[in-house]
This record gives C-alpha cells, structure tokens and sequence, in this order.
C-alpha cells in the first residue's frame, strides 16, 4: 500500500512538474511577443522617407530648403544618412537659388552641417548679364544656419551661354560660398581658362 501510495505521488508530481515547464515555456514565447524589439548597438532607430528640412533667416525668410528621398538615423538625432539629397540654397528675392544634388549625405549636428558626396553639382541659373553657373565637386559642406559651403576637394567652376557651352572654367583646390552676402571664393591652385567666342554660322 505504501508503495502505490509512493508510485501515485511520483506521477503526480511529474504531471505538475510537466504543467509548470509548459506554462514557463508558453509564458516565454508570449513575453517575446509583446516585447518590442530592441535595436542592436550601431543599428537603424529611425527611417524617414521623403524628408524636408527648412531654415529660416532673422526676418523670417526661407534660406535654404533640404529633401532627400530617404532619411536614416544613425545616431540618435544627430546623424542622419540621405539618399540622394537635394539643397536649394535661396538669395534675394528675384535673384536664383544655389540647388545642389549629390548621390549621398550626411545630416549632422541637429541639422547644422550637411555633407553632400558624390557627383556633387550645384548650379544657378542665368541672372541678368550672368550666364547659368555650375560647380562640380565631389564633397561639399553646407553650414544652412551661418549660410557658407565650403569644400577642400578640387573643384570646376563656370559659366554658361545660352547654348550650354563653357564661357569661363576655372579650376581649384578649395571653394567657399557666402550665400547671404554673394561671395564666392576660391583657393590653392587656382586656374582659369576663357573660352574662345565662336561665331555662329
């Protein structure tokens, strides 16, 4: 009798051990479920898509406008990898925008700087006596806030007839771009080359 008694209590206790590792084992696969998902250390926290950025001068007149077709952080709000970007860098009413493309860019310090790379072009568009002016480099730094770009990587600059052929290139090392005050700037090395005029026929 004490024998069966001993057997029962065995298989008793086996079923509730066996109840309890199911329940423990339902109770997992559940809280993983209701868990969010946590980013790996380095990894994606935030996918933008069709991202604008707008900055404003004192008197509260657009400056400079930002979009790129996908916008990923990497750094929790302060770093952001752009798809694609296109900047439009504003003047004075009735005189064109600056509008820079690249293949890629790097939105950094709130917003404060932008790295353009790749097959960068920035462009303006004639203006009065002034042909349309291209610059072609492959990095470039925008400051929106203090309204400057700047690159130290060799740079073509010019200039436009109506026909799209080169009136002036000139050539340099370093560039830097006063927006707000019409100032473009170049250094080290510089070289210029006018084109001959040619007649048409």
């Amino acid at each position: 009798m004490n024998w069966l008694r001993s057997a029962q209590a065995r298989r008793t206790l086996l079923a509730l051990s066996g109840l309890v590792l199911l329940g423990w084992l339902a109770w997992q696969n559940l809280s993983d479920e209701l868990l969010p998902a946590t980013e790996e250390a380095g990894g994606q926290s935030q996918r933008l898509e069709k991202a604008s950025s707008w900055q404003y001068d004192g008197s509260g007149r657009l400056t400079y406008r930002l979009v790129t077709p996908q916008a990923v952080e990497v750094e929790a709000g302060s770093r952001y990898e752009l798809e694609a970007p296109e900047a439009t860098l504003l003047d004075e009413p009735g005189t064109p925008p600056w509008t820079l493309q690249a293949d890629t860019g790097t939105l950094l310090d709130d917003g404060e700087t932008v790295q353009l790379e790749g097959a960068v072009i920035a462009a303006r568009a004639a203006h009065g006596e002034r042909g349309r002016l291209e610059l072609h480099t492959e990095r470039l730094w925008i400051y929106p806030q203090r309204q400057l770009a700047q690159t130290d990587m060799a740079s073509t600059l010019r200039e436009l007839d109506d026909d799209g052929q080169a009136r002036w290139t000139s050539r340099a090392d370093g560039l830097d771009l006063d927006w707000n005050r019409r100032v473009l700037t170049q250094a080290d090395r510089v070289r210029d080359r006018i084109e001959p005029r040619t007649e048409r026929r």
